[in-house]
């Protein structure tokens, strides 16, 4: 079976992460730049949260609030769902799905090691 682990190691463990503070402008140009969907926001090396493009659609456009004045931290979605790396992508695809979610943080020892997505399930 196919692990978290695995998964990483294949396409890496780069993950976007923005300090709750930061403009929701500012975390848009970093998910554009890494070409990522999503941006874990922390803060004092703590997971607060995560903000996805559903939630720049949803809670920011549809919302008409201002990406320029807005923080990521008023509109992100928290808790976090997360899983760990001995977790099969089999276990995680019913998770997302279960819940239906895009994103799991990938924690170990309480230390943000990496994130897997929906799309990653696929290259099962």
């Amino acid at each position: 079976m196919i692990t978290v682990k695995d998964v990483l190691m294949h396409k890496g463990p780069d993950v976007v992460v923005a300090e709750g503070g930061a403009t929701v402008l500012a975390g848009a140009k970093l998910m554009a730049a890494a070409r990522a969907g999503s941006v874990i926001i922390r803060e004092e090396g703590r997971v607060l949260g995560i903000f996805t493009e559903r939630d720049l659609l949803c809670r920011v456009v549809a919302a008409e609030k201002d990406p320029k004045v807005t923080e990521l931290r008023e509109v992100m979605s928290t808790p976090v769902e997360s899983c760990r790396l001995a977790d099969t992508m089999e276990d995680c695809a019913r998770r997302m799905a279960d819940r239906r979610l895009r994103h799991l943080v990938v924690v170990e020892d309480d230390v943000l090691v990496g994130v897997v997505s929906f799309r990653d399930t696929l290259l099962m």
